[in-house]
This record gives C-alpha cells, structure tokens and sequence, in this order.
C-alpha cells in the first residue's frame, strides 16, 4: 500500500501590504515541496492549514477581502502545483480569522470563566451568537467541503487515501479570541463538547488526525488536562500559532499521539536582515499506515543568507524525526488514563504538605515556585567516619537502584519522592514506568496491605471516565513497570517491616524509594535498618544551610516582585533558626516567610510561638471579623483541633475514617452548644490546609500540627500533662512538651520534674566534669605559633564561601554525638539522658517567667549534663587509645599514620585525644546555644560565672556562651577573662574558640571584630607562652597570625 504523504502549513497572515512577498514565499514553498517529492519519493495527497491564514477577519470579505486574496495568492497556486483540489484543503480558524466587528460586548463578560463547570454550562446552552465573529469562515467551509459535518463549533470531514479512511477533527480554539495578542494565552477554552462531539463523528475511521491552532497553554488552566486528555485519542494532532517560542513546541510526542506544530510561513524572521527568533516553516508527514511509522520532515526558511526553504536542523537532527503510530492504542489510552490521573495527585501533593498556598496574598500559589535542591549525602550528619559524598537529586531520578531516603522531622522527604514521582510522570515515555505513592502510615488492614494499598491509589486517581481492573494493576506490577515511593516507612513496625518485604521479594522487579525518618542521635540507636529482602541505596537528606535559605529567600521574593534586602533576610533567618532551636527544613522555613510577609519585624523567641503566629495567620486571628461574638474565634478553632488531636491520641491512631471525622465534629458542638451551620468545622480546616485527606483517611496535614495541639491540650489539662510527662513516655512527646513550655514560659514545676532524674546521674559523674577543670592537653609537646597554624586544615572562607562555611559548622555540630555507651553507661540510657537533657534545655530556654535563681539552678545542671557529655567523648577517645595497639596494625595502616615504631604510634594516638581536647568543645558550644540560646538568660549566666569561680573549664564554657549569644562586648569580655583565667590547658581551648570565631566569620564580615579576634588570639598565645612576650611585641605576632590565618 502507497503511503499518505500530507502538507501542513499555517500562519501565513495574508493582507495587501503583504501580496508581493507573499506570492514569493509561496513560489519557494512551492519549489522546496518538489524538491522534497523528488527526494522522498513521495506525492502530496492533501494539505492541512492550522489557521491565521489573513491577517484581519474583519476584512475577510470586504475592504481587502483578505480571505479572496489569500486563495488566490497562495491557495490556489499551492494545490494547483500538488495537482489538488478545494476539498484535499483543510483549515480550521486562527485568532487572526476572528471578525472583531462582529464580537457583541455585552456577551463577552458572561463568556469569562474559570471553572469546568462553567465552560460545561455554557457549552450546554450553547448560543449561535457566540459563533458570529467566525461566521464568514464556516459559511466557507460549507462551500469547499462537501462531506463536513459540523458541531456546535468545529466541523469533521473524512477522506480515503491510498484505501485508508481518514478523519480530520477541525476544531474551533479561535472562537473565543477578541484580538487581544498575548494578553489572552491561558485565558482562551475550547470546550470538552466541541471535542467529545467532533471525535464521535470520526470514531470509526482508521486514521484519526486533528487540527487546532492554539496549542493548549493558551486555554484555560482548569481545562488544559481535559483537552490534552481528548488530542490523546488521536494519532496525530497538527497545530499552528507558534511564532516566537520555545522551538520544543513544534515536534514531540506524547503517549502515542505525535503533535506537530507548523511555523509560521509570513512574516519572515529574517525579511529585515533580523537574527532568528522564531521558526518559520513547514512539514510533510509521510504516513506509511501498513508498517505503523510516520516520517515527519520539517522544513525552515533561511531567508537572511540564502532565500530558500531547507532541512529544519534548528529543529532536530537532519530536519526529520521518525514515529510509530496506530500501535495498541487501546492500551496506551488506559496507560494515559492512569498517569494523567496520578500526575494530578502529585501536582496536588504540594498542596498538602507546605503549608503556602492560600495563606496570604503575597505567598507564593505553588511550591513548584521556590523549590531547591535538597542537601543530599551517603552518610548521616551524625556519623561520619570519612567525609560525605554528595548525592544530587538527578543521580535519583537516573538511577535504577532502590533508594531508603533517611531525613529528620520535616526535611522535606514527602517533597522529594513528589519531584520524583513528577519526573517519572514526565518522563513516561521514555522510562515507562509509573510512580505509585503509599503512605505506610494508613496501611489497610489484613493482607497484601502494600498490593491493596497500590490498587487503591491507581483506581482512586485514575481519570474519571477511564477505569482499570485489579488483575490489569497487578499485571503492571508483574511487569515491572510501577515505581513504588514508601512514605514514612516506620523501621520498629515489625508488622509493616514484614509486609514490605514480602511485598518487594515478590515484585523485586520495580523499582522502590522508601522514606525513614532519623532521630537526633540515631547513631546511638540499637534498632538497625531492616533488610527488606533486596539492595537499597541509603541517601540522607541533611538540614538546609544558609545556601538553601537564600535560594528559597530570592524565589520567594520573587514571586512577589518586592525589592527586598535577600542578605538582610537570609542572616536574620539563619540567625534566629540557630537561637531559637528551629531546625532548617523546608517546612520551617517556609513557616518563617509566611510570617514575614505578615510581620517583617517578627522575631520569634521559640517554636511554640512561631506555630501560634502562623496558625493565627491561617486561622484569621488577625481579621477583624473575630471581634464578633458570633464569630468562632482563634481559641474555640484552637480548641477544636486540640480535642481532635486528643481524640487520636486516645485511639493510638493519627487519623480517623470520614464517619469517625464527622461524629467527633457533631459530638464536640453537641458539648459545646455550637451550630456547626455556622462553625463551618467539618470543612474549613480542610480549606485552610490543617487537615487534609489521605485516601479515605482524614489526618493533620503536617506531623508538627498534631504536635502542637496536643500541647495545647496539655496546656488546658494537667492530667494530660502529668500523663506525658511520665518517666519513660516523657520522652516520646518531647516536641509536645516543648511547645507546651513555650506558651508556659512560667513552667518551673516542669523544669524541677525534669531535673530530679537529670541530677540523679550528674551526681553519679560530677567526677566527669571536675576532671575537665584540672585537665591537661598536649603536655607531651610544647605548642607554638608554627604549630597552632598547622593544625588548621583549611583557609579562611571568602564572602562566596560564607554560606558554605555556615552549613559546614552546623554539620559539624550535629555530628558529633559518638558511641557513648563505651563510656560505662548503658546505650539506651545514654540517649534516655541526653535526648531528656536537650528537652530540659529548650525548656530552660522557653522559661522565661520563672524567677531567675531558679534558672540558674537549672541552668547549672544541664550546664552539668553537657559538659559530661564532652567528658564521656574524651574518655571514649581515650578507651580506643589504650585499646589499640602497634602490634595489631598493618604495614599500611603504619605507613599511612607515618610511625615506624610503638613510641611514636603512642604519640600520634595521645595528639589524636589532645586534639580531640580541643575541637570537642566548640560543638558543645554550639549545641548548647542552639538548645538553650537566648539573650535573656544573661543574668543567670554570669551569676553562675560567679559561682564557679576556681572552675577554669566550667567558666570557659560560660564566658564563652555569653559571647556565642553577642550579648556582651567581645575584646573587653574576653580580654578580661584572659587575664584571670591561668589554666594554660583551658586557655589553649579558648584560642581554638577565637581561632573558629574568625574563621567562621561567626560575627559577619565586620572588619573591627576581625581584628579583635586576631589581637585576642596574639593575646592568648603569649600568655600560653610567655617567653615570646619577651621576644615580640603583640601587635608583631598579631600581624604573623593574620597572615598565616587568611593565607595558610
């Protein structure tokens, strides 16, 4: 059988001023298509113009008569060369067609929409008068094609070519054009009649092709999917409109439908000498029906040099590009109706889980707006034997390898397997698999709960007129071709540990990405990984660094066009985070800039707070409807929502079924007296975004919600608050705890609970920090000025490398928890005692109210706590010097430590805990700042610098505290404390703490600091050695430090 061989073109916008250069255009189109027949060997069977082919529809019949010329000039001389007649030439309208003359004003705003369903109402009712500005082009229609059949808009028509019957959809995407240019792209709609009718007249045919002019970013946003949905029923979708665009636009594929974009053939890009911008241009489809390809030749104008129509090599390789066409379309149509379903789920999956859409008006309507790269690592922040290698998200997405996603409370993990499912969905045709999302937090019950829960996901989101069976799902999944994302995988649920395993054993051949979240010193965890019966890659997601906030920071700014200070407000978030302890996740920081937009002088003194603000905000405190009495205000919606997250706690369960939902949403009013006709409680926190479905499940929309309303529930009931603050439960609710003392800062009877168990065991170790005030460091070795310059490993960060620098030190901190448990105290007590001392100290932080001599007793023992904690890293570090020996090692581990004997292996070890002597305290520090980091303990500390007056390192950790919260005057204090302090030991520390002040440029880049912090380290190096104070002047050695400092 001959093949089908079609010419399309489009966009020709013919007018008088335009006849001569017209005319030699088509002479060249012309000449090209020979050039083409003769080279292919192949024969135009008939012609495809997608629209625009005048310039002015309101001198389509008079004046110009630009539709007359435009037959004239180019169509008849066109399909008399191709040996053509009127009927091989179809057309559908362009917005250039459309009679202005004939737009009746008073219709127009009743044609504005924004909805389905007001386009599906107004398609119903559809009135004759709305077609008025085309009507001269369907009444031409009607005289050049006899067989058309027409719709409410658009017509069909059918031909039979080489013995295959084609049908050509016409559709009308012009009809709601007024003239507007650009001002109407995504505000034009086609209407799912006109498509679903057209379709129906050629449903039979073998060939299903269909012309449009607009492509379809040009219509309506909440009809887009609905068109693409219908263009995916037929095999070919030839479309024009492209002048000055994305070339991407003018040839691709999509499912099994080809879409092909023509060029426009006038004007010319190049008729003024101008350099490209656009594509003008045509193509020829090759159709060979029996072997199911279709050859697309594209064909550009390259008008500046050589005035001729060529290969379209500006388009793709050769100016041709090869397609398989009418192959198993049935199937490909299910394929569609599932990952068109699903890519809505994942789209709307931001929704959910960021908490920025619909807020406020200056926030951005979709986090696709301000996402950034995660920080990802193949190691965690805790442990780190060896440095980290970087993971980026492309080497997921390209990667086949099964993946265990390990990140901390609201690192964003959900977000991440949504860009992966997206990329996945984008990329169907290439990789053809599909992403299924389970959330293993609402697992079914009984069997199969992975199999069951992954039929549910695709039927519950699969397109609403398409369907697919259970044995059709499972036979995917049989194939290989699902992508399983796991979210909040629970490694301690033997049960749901069973049923993934057995779930991935028996589907081994798709791909898996599970989510686990990693607890704050998870290295001192027993619990291990499970092994889910096959090989996973482990990638951490890390705390965002200054880097990220800034990204963040410039695209939400952004969205909003302010002309906004990014450095000022980067610092003043990274600063807070780091005082008030709020980690730097994606969820957090967003939080922030929401209350920025609202305040943005809003400075937040702890997370409690920071939740109250923004759910304020959320729930319209601010709005001054609230002072009406009839008005359910922030607190009776506070108190909702906190019975809500009290009811699940009762019930052990974080969601409830939507019969549950709405019982406890009648119950609550029926107590209360409330009228939930005015309440509005069983929808509006769904629509402000606090809670949410999940399936058929109703939940909090984020984890830390949940947290938050339970204490507040605490706040409001003391039996609750005794009950989670139980010894060996407290433990668990430690965030719950923590924001109930933020919104009770007068909470000393907490404080005092809390400190029974904690100073129990300091008592048991107050030998463990009495050693740290007589301690000795590097006595085998006399440290000097070459020495100290040495050990410092890398230069002092640039203003570029600032932002790195603080991501580098914040790692460096939470990294730093070891095996503790070789120290004598059992694993699981450790992090009982330090998971309790790090609440007791954001407790202390949040205490504002209680009466300053109590905070000092508080503060000095969890001061106590942490200075143990350096103690036991000490002598754990020292328990592996003793327990290794020269002896046991190779020759290479000998020849890389660079000792040849056991005198010098035994020095090398005795530095490694000197130094560790050294660098160990500085995390400490920032630890403690980040726990319990807040100007306002400023009188309790230096009452405490008082008390501990003898004690050099207890003193040292406090001074130094002072200055990590810049409440005090830098040179004076630490001048001072200079000359007092006479523990050469501890003041070697203090130099490693000034050294890491300047290096870090903790203070900014402030020049006056920088040279304070260099003639305090002069100062500390001269009493550590007084003999140089005989030999150089301070300023001398100043000015040596500085160098070998920036330059080393």
């Amino acid at each position: 059988m001959a093949s089908i061989n079609i010419l399309h073109i489009s966009d020709s916008h013919i007018q008088k001023s335009s006849i001569t250069e017209i005319k030699k255009i088509t002479q060249k189109l012309i000449d090209d298509i020979y050039r083409v027949q003769k080279e292919k060997d192949i024969s135009i069977d008939l012609v495809c113009f997608t629209g625009d082919l005048i310039q002015r529809g309101d001198m389509a019949i008079s004046d110009e008569k630009q539709w007359e010329l435009a037959i004239d000039i180019l169509v008849n001389p066109l399909l008399d060369a191709l040996n053509l007649t009127m009927e091989k030439f179809i057309y559908v309208p362009g917005n250039h067609e459309v009679d202005q003359n004939k737009i009746v004003k008073a219709l127009e705003k009743g044609l504005k929409v924004k909805s389905m369903e007001e386009i599906k109402s107004l398609m119903d009712e559809f009135d004759p008068l709305y077609r008025d500005r085309l009507e001269y082009f369907y009444d031409n229609v009607k005289m050049n094609q006899s067989g058309a059949v027409f719709g409410i808009l658009g017509y069909t028509c059918q031909k039979e070519i080489n013995g295959v019957n084609i049908g050509f959809a016409c559709v009308d995407s012009a009809w709601r054009s007024c003239g507007n240019g650009k001002d109407e792209k995504g505000n034009l709609y086609i209407g799912l009649k006109q498509l679903q009718d057209l379709y129906a007249n050629i449903e039979d045919t073998n060939l299903k092709i269909c012309l449009v002019h607009h492509p379809e970013d040009w219509m309506e946003e909440c009809e887009k999917l609905e068109i693409e949905k219908e263009f995916s029923k037929y095999d070919i979708v030839l479309r024009g409109h492209v002048h000055e665009e994305d070339l991407k636009q003018v040839l691709r594929k999509s499912m099994k439908t080809i879409y092909s974009t023509a060029g426009k053939l006038y004007p010319l890009d190049y008729a003024e000498g101008r350099a490209v911008d656009g594509y003008n241009g045509y193509s020829i489809l090759n159709i060979k029906y029996d072997e199911g390809i279709c050859n697309i030749f594209l064909r550009t104008y390259y008008a500046k040099n050589r005035d001729e129509f060529d290969k379209a090599l500006n388009i793709c390789e050769n100016g041709e590009e090869v397609y398989e066409i009418c192959s198993k379309r049935d199937i490909w149509q299910l394929e569609y109706g599932v990952i068109k379903g699903i890519s809505e789920y994942f789209f709307k999956m931001s929704e959910k889980y960021t908490l920025i859409n619909g807020v406020d008006p200056k926030s951005p309507r979709d986090i696709r707006q301000i996402l950034v790269d995660p920080v990802l690592a193949d190691k965690s922040e805790y442990i780190k034997e060896n440095e980290d290698i970087e993971v980026s998200m492309q080497s997921i997405f390209d990667s086949n390898e099964n993946i265990l996603l390990i990140g901390k409370k609201e690192s964003g993990k959900t977000t991440i397997l949504q860009q992966v499912g997206l990329k996945y969905i984008n990329e169907f045709e290439l990789r053809g698999m599909i992403p299924i999302y389970v959330d293993t937090n609402y697992l079914p019950k009984g069997n199969d709960k992975i199999l069951n829960s992954a039929i549910y996901f695709v039927q519950n989101n699969i397109l609403d007129d398409s369907s697919i069976s259970k044995k059709e799902i499972i036979k995917l999944i049989e194939s290989g071709r699902m992508l399983f994302l796991l979210d909040n995988v629970k490694t301690d649920n033997a049960e749901h540990t069973l049923a993934i395993t057995k779930f991935i054993e028996q589907y081994h051949g798709n791909r898996f990405v599970l989510t686990l979240q990693e607890e704050f010193f998870q290295s001192l965890d027993v619990k291990q990984i499970p092994d889910y019966g096959t090989l996973f890659k482990k990638v951490y997601i890390q705390y965002m660094g200054k880097s990220q906030i800034r990204e963040i920071v410039t695209k939400w700014a952004k969205t909003r066009g302010d002309d906004v200070d990014i450095n000022d407000v980067v610092n003043k978030i990274d600063s807070y985070c780091n005082q008030i302890n709020f980690a730097k996740t994606p969820f957090n920081i967003s939080i922030f800039l929401v209350l920025w937009d609202e305040d943005n002088n809003f400075i937040p003194t702890n997370e409690g707070i920071v939740m109250e603000n923004y759910l304020e905000i959320i729930l319209e405190k601010l709005s001054p409807k609230e002072s009406l009495r009839s008005e359910y205000n922030f607190k009776i919606k506070q108190s909702f929502l906190s019975y809500i997250a009290h009811e699940m706690y009762l019930r052990d369960q974080y969601y409830f079924s939507k019969e549950e939902f709405d019982e406890l949403v009648k119950s609550y009013h029926k107590v209360k007296g409330f009228k939930l006709s005015i309440s509005k409680f069983d929808t509006i926190f769904f629509e402000k975004n606090i809670l949410s479905y999940s399936g058929d499940y109703v939940v909090f929309s984020h984890t830390s919600f949940i947290e938050y309303f339970l204490a507040q529930y605490a706040y409001s009931s003391k039996e609750f608050l005794n009950e989670i603050m139980q010894k060996g439960k407290r433990i668990h609710f430690r965030n719950e705890i923590c924001f109930y003392s933020g919104f009770n800062q007068d909470c000393r009877e907490l404080l005092d609970s809390l400190s029974n168990d904690i100073i129990s065991i300091i008592i048991e170790h107050l030998d463990l920090v009495d050693e740290l005030n007589d301690m000795q460091i590097m006595t085998k070795f006399r440290i000097d000025k070459e020495q100290m310059i040495s050990d410092i490993r890398s230069n002092r960060p640039t203003q570029k490398e600032l932002d790195v620098m603080s991501d580098q030190s914040n790692k460096y901190v939470e990294r730093k928890p070891t095996e503790i448990s070789k120290s004598g105290i059992e694993e699981s007590d450790a992090e009982d005692f330090f998971g309790l001392l790090q609440m007791y100290g954001s407790i202390i932080k949040n205490a504002e109210l209680v009466d300053n001599k109590y905070k000092i007793e508080h503060l000095e023992y969890y001061m106590f706590g942490m200075n143990m904690l350096y103690s036991m890293m000490i002598k754990i570090f020292d328990y592996m010097r003793q327990k290794v020996k020269y002896e046991e090692l190779t020759e290479e581990e000998k020849k890389n430590l660079g000792v040849e004997n056991e005198e010098e292996f035994e020095k090398v070890k005795s530095q490694a805990v000197d130094i560790s002597k050294l660098l160990f305290p500085v995390a400490i520090q920032n630890m403690i700042l980040e726990n319990v980091g807040t100007p306002k303990l400023e009188a309790a500390i230096n009452e405490l610098i008082k008390q501990k007056q003898g004690k050099s390192f207890e003193i040292f950790m406090l001074t130094f505290l002072k200055c990590d919260l810049k409440i005090v005057n830098l040179k004076n204090t630490i001048s001072e404390y200079i000359n007092k302090e006479n523990s050469k030991d501890v003041l070697k520390i203090a130099l490693m703490k000034l050294t890491f002040y300047y290096r870090s440029r903790f203070f900014g880049n402030n020049v006056r600091i920088d040279n304070e912090l260099i003639e305090l380290i002069a100062e500390i190096h001269m009493k550590i050695k007084p003999k140089r104070r005989q030999n150089f002047h301070q300023s001398e050695i100043a000015k040596d430090i500085r160098f070998r400092l920036d330059n080393t």
